[in-house]
């Protein structure tokens, strides 16, 4: 079991709400956390800084329920689905009222049932549909899904007149795989064409085939589904091979990691994100001031903008915080209602949990990006979308 290892300015008050002299120290509420520390899931430890972040600004503002400090316990997943049973079967163990689970939604998919079983609010950081399709009443979802993230591109690729597309998946993730059957679904009713349809693996080592492929195809836009190793080694290759058919990808490349990887390979890519990715861009509106509350921090104790990762971990606590507060009860069933009925502005947009969505965000809460000179930058397409009224 690891406790926060992370560079938070506000770290310190994790674990310990501020002490009144002489007081009796109030019993501290225990929510878990599963990141991918270790392994090829590349979100793992934004995860867990983001919500780090989260903890650590609850229990400077005097934790929950009268004062009651929030301690985060934080398990390693090694970006495996049996690690990620064996660490959530942990954290129940020792008493968590709430668990933020992995990025990794092949390994999320793996707590889903054990959380159902132990009556203990899941609430996931991964994106694929399939964890909350149909609902379990236990688990929620708190980054963009798949569904949504596939309607904004399609809005964008219509809208753009990019009606010709070929699509690259990663064929060994559920999130992949499941945002890409719920677009396919979608393209003939915005006139979208599809071409060809690739797919490559978390070990593919040689790309070329597949960008020859897509690159003959007559396609205007090239769509990815991918994410960690696949993500790095094909825009990499693709930058390399010189072809100019513009990609465009979810929110899986999201991170000032991936640029940082591909270098200026990454110029030009167009993709969905989290609003508070690009909160300093934003129009003036009440998510722009909640985004940037969570972002600039950020930025100052880590050194880099947070990413889609980051921002999902914090919201995720936020989310489990606001429950307990509105439930005025740290027992899982009472968050577990409390949760499906929430109505809370984030980072990320307007959550509206129900009974029926477990998933609690529309499309409106996605930013279309494009990164330009290693930087995320909103387009104006997206900037006037968010600014409209809805």
């Amino acid at each position: 079991m690891l406790r926060i290892p992370l560079c938070v300015a506000t770290l310190g008050l994790i674990n310990a709400a501020p002490a009144v002299q002489g007081a009796t120290p109030l019993e501290p509420i225990s929510i878990g956390q599963i990141a991918s520390l270790s392994g090829n899931n590349p979100g793992g430890h934004d995860n867990a800084a983001g919500a780090a972040q989260a903890v650590a600004e609850l229990n400077a503002a005097d934790g929950l329920l009268g004062g009651r400090p929030i301690t985060l316990v934080l398990e390693d997943d090694h970006t495996k689905p049996d690690e990620a049973a064996s660490a959530f079967a942990r954290l129940a163990k020792r008493g968590a009222v709430a668990v933020v689970g992995t990025s990794f939604s092949n390994a999320s998919l793996a707590v889903i049932p054990l959380a159902e079983t132990a009556r203990i609010p899941y609430v996931s950081t991964g994106a694929a549909d399939t964890q909350v399709e149909p609902v379990s009443p236990y688990t929620f979802i708190a980054s963009l899904t798949g569904r949504i993230v596939a309607r904004r591109l399609v809005q964008y690729l219509s809208n753009h007149g990019l009606l010709r597309i070929a699509v690259v998946i990663d064929a060994d993730s559920v999130f992949a795989r499941t945002a890409w059957a719920k677009q396919k679904a979608m393209l003939a009713g915005a006139g979208i064409t599809l071409l060809t349809e690739r797919s490559v693996r978390v070990d593919t080592a040689d790309f070329m085939p597949v960008i020859n492929d897509v690159a003959s195809s007559g396609a205007q836009a090239i769509m990815l589904w991918l994410t960690g190793p696949p993500a790095v080694g094909f825009v990499r290759s693709y930058a390399q091979a010189g072809v100019p058919i513009p990609l465009f990808a979810s929110q899986g490349m999201a991170s000032p990691s991936f640029i940082a990887q591909v270098g200026d390979g990454a110029e030009g890519l167009t993709m969905a994100t989290a609003l508070a990715m690009v909160a300093s861009q934003l129009p003036r509106s009440e998510v722009k001031r909640v985004a940037t509350a969570m972002t600039v921090p950020f930025e100052h104790a880590n050194g880099y903008v947070p990413s889609q990762f980051a921002i999902d971990g914090y919201v995720a606590v936020k989310l489990i915080a606001a429950a307990i507060n509105r439930a005025q009860s740290d027992d899982p069933r009472a968050i577990r209602d409390a949760l499906e009925r929430l109505v809370l502005l984030t980072p990320e947009g307007e959550y509206r949990y129900s009974a029926e969505d477990h998933s609690g965000l529309s499309a409106d809460a996605i930013a279309i990006v494009k990164i330009h000179k290693r930087k995320f930058v909103l387009t104006p397409w997206s900037r006037r979308q968010i600014a409209a009224p809805p």
